[in-house]
This record gives C-alpha cells, sequence and structure tokens, in this order.
C-alpha cells in the first residue's frame, strides 16, 4: 500500500512559505532554503492549505477548481499533491492529537 493511500481524509495539512511569486496559474515558492515550482493544481493546492484544511475538503476544493481527474480519484490526486510537498518544506501534517 503506497503513502498516498495511508494519509486519512480527515488529516490536516497546512501550507506554509517564506516568498512566493504567483504567474500565470503557477506560483514560485521559497520555504527556507528551497525553491519551488508550483503547478496551477500545486499552487491552488497550497493556498487552500495556508490555514490548513483537510485531505478530504482539499480534494473537493481541487475538482472545483479542476474538475474530476481522469482515470483516477479526486482523494488520491490530493494525497499525491500533499505528500509531494511535505518534503519541499511547503507543507505540513498536523498531529492528529
Amino acid at each position: 500500500m503506497s503513502d498516498a493511500y495511508r494519509l486519512r481524509d480527515d488529516a490536516v495539512v497546512r501550507s506554509s512559505w517564506d516568498d512566493a511569486l504567483e504567474r500565470g496559474g503557477e506560483m514560485l515558492v521559497l520555504a527556507g532554503n528551497d525553491v519551488t515550482l508550483l503547478s496551477p493544481l500545486a499552487a491552488e493546492a497550497v493556498l487552500a492549505a495556508r490555514h490548513g484544511i483537510t485531505v478530504v475538503a482539499l480534494a473537493e476544493r481541487l475538482v472545483c477548481a479542476f474538475g474530476e481527474p481522469e482515470g483516477g480519484d479526486a482523494g488520491d490526486m490530493a494525497r499525491e499533491v500533499v505528500l509531494a510537498l511535505v518534503p519541499r518544506g511547503v507543507m505540513t501534517l498536523e498531529s492528529a492529537e
């Protein structure tokens, strides 16, 4: 089972960055010493998660903005975005406690 399936629907994710530039739907984010270029989908995800959001609510927000993913599940799409951005320091997972 992949990490994407271990991230619960009610897990809360939050984004944080030190500086960012938006242009043409993309976003260039500085988090610590790392610079990451975000696709429009990832940019929407980090903007939605700025003050904390559950994985299921993030999936709903992404579907509203981009439509249902072709050949996939919206929840899995949201999990993949989160799990790609956590190691970059752009998103964090909050403790369930």
